[in-house]
């Protein structure tokens, strides 16, 4: 079922994109982490977005969802919450409007990654890494420290990450987390 929600977001986005409605899209959370080589449960499908100028509440209205914008003290700039039925079940659906600044980071190295039998715009596992830093949770942390356990990152890429972090202002973060992989 995860199957056909994933195809039916990923058509609608698509229509969207050419509609006007969002300028890009990749896939992030959960299912992310499974693409970029460890499993992972997930009970919903996150995508982040770029609407640009575009009106958010438009793109809700057409995946029939509802956005809800971010507080003054939420990281996020808003999230559309919507819902793909698929068979018997309904799976849900999170587009996600990051802030400016991790905008550029997410959407620099989206790449075409089968997932699920389709092939699917995912951010890219050090934007990721980057994503779930931010986040914070425990969960996160968990997935971040399995990706690069799974990844075997080269130097530069563990550079990358750093730069991006530390731009962001996670370099913290970043460097307690790679002290405990390490």
């Amino acid at each position: 079922m995860f199957q056909e929600a994933l195809t039916r977001i990923v058509s609608q986005l698509a229509e969207a994109r050419t509609c006007g409605l969002v300028h890009d899209y990749a896939l992030i959370g959960g299912l992310a982490v499974s693409a970029w080589g460890v499993p992972r449960a997930t009970q919903d499908i996150d995508f982040a977005i770029a609407i640009g100028t575009a009106d958010p509440q438009a793109l809700a209205t057409f995946v029939r969802g509802r956005y809800v914008s971010g507080e003054t003290d939420d990281p996020l700039r808003g999230v559309i919450h919507a819902s793909i039925e698929a068979g018997t079940e309904s799976i849900p659906v999170q587009l996600i409007l990051l802030p400016p600044a991790f905008t550029a980071f997410i959407f620099r190295d989206v790449e075409a990654v089968p997932v699920m039998e389709r092939v699917v715009p995912v951010v890219s596992w050090q934007a990721l890494v980057l994503l779930k830093l931010y986040a914070g949770g425990p969960q996160d942390r968990l997935d971040v420290e399995q990706i690069l356990r799974a990844r075997h990152p080269q130097n530069d890429d563990m550079q990358k990450v750093s730069a991006m972090v530390q731009s962001v202002g996670l370099l913290d973060e970043w460097t307690a987390l790679v002290s405990r992989v390490s």
